[in-house]
């Protein structure tokens, strides 16, 4: 059986190659499994659970133990929470975590849940967790997609911490119980094709927009009537409909690819 890793911090960067100085891919959870493909110096090359591969450094993961495949894991509810030291938010703050998390449970206690942090550290999180999503509600999706306006672009990011593109679109889908591919291109596959225009969406459609010739670099949520919620620069607002204020004039305007319905 391959090696796995257990992700140890918050948020870990993973890279294109074995260095900090390489390109920023994506992120991995904290708490999330990987499967170590090579190795190298201070790195490790992993799978993601999203079947992702990059470079992590080996200083934000451990070896994962027996205990990960037989307890119950704890995935919070709000965006960023704090573990703390002892059930009380006033104590100490061991680490924190974000949506998409997911770390054992040891116990409950008065409102709080006692959990095992990867490297072995035991901490205290509020008992506020949330209910896993079995079926897709579009409404529900939507409701994601705008907790999350106002968050900041990040090249490689898939967490509260910062979004690209597609990681914003992976992380509201997985949030309500549908697993997108990572990247843009690859979620472009999914589902089914819709054709006419922007009168034809529906909330929840996957729209794709390109920069360049016979290329998809970019995607976005669609809220109906051409509207639609993405990252880029931000979490925002944007609409392909005239009628629209929030035009989106920016350079992906011009080349809209092509819609996808997966739900």
């Amino acid at each position: 059986m391959a090696l796995q890793m257990i992700t140890n911090v918050s948020i870990a960067f993973v890279y294109r190659e074995a260095a900090f100085k390489s390109e920023t891919i994506s992120q991995t959870h904290l708490g999330e499994a990987l499967e170590v493909i090579a190795e190298e110096d201070e790195w490790v090359k992993v799978r993601q659970t999203d079947g992702y591969i990059g470079w992590v450094s080996t200083a934000f993961v451990v070896k994962k133990t027996e205990i990960w495949n037989n307890s119950d894991l704890f995935s919070p509810a709000k965006q960023v929470s704090w573990i703390y030291q002892s059930p009380d938010n006033q104590s100490t703050t061991v680490r924190d975590m974000t949506l998409l998390s997911g770390l054992p449970i040891l116990e409950r206690q008065n409102g709080w849940v006692k959990l095992l942090l990867p490297d072995g550290v035991h901490g205290w999180a509020e008992d506020i967790a949330r209910f896993p999503v079995k079926t897709t509600d579009v409404e529900q999706l939507v409701q994601t997609a705008l907790s999350f306006l106002g968050i900041q672009y990040f090249w490689g990011g898939r967490s509260p911490k910062g979004f690209d593109c597609s990681g914003f679109s992976q992380t509201v889908f997985g949030l309500n119980g549908f697993d997108l591919p990572r990247d843009a291109y690859q979620q472009a596959e999914i589902g089914h094709e819709v054709e006419g225009d922007f009168s034809n969406w529906m909330v929840g459609d996957l729209i794709f927009f390109s920069e360049r010739p016979n290329k998809i670099t970019h995607v976005a949520i669609s809220l109906g009537n051409g509207d639609f919620v993405h990252a880029s620069g931000f979490v925002k607002l944007n609409s392909l409909n005239p009628e629209n204020e929030n035009l989106y004039i920016e350079k992906y305007a011009a080349i809209l690819t092509k819609t996808m319905r997966v739900l």
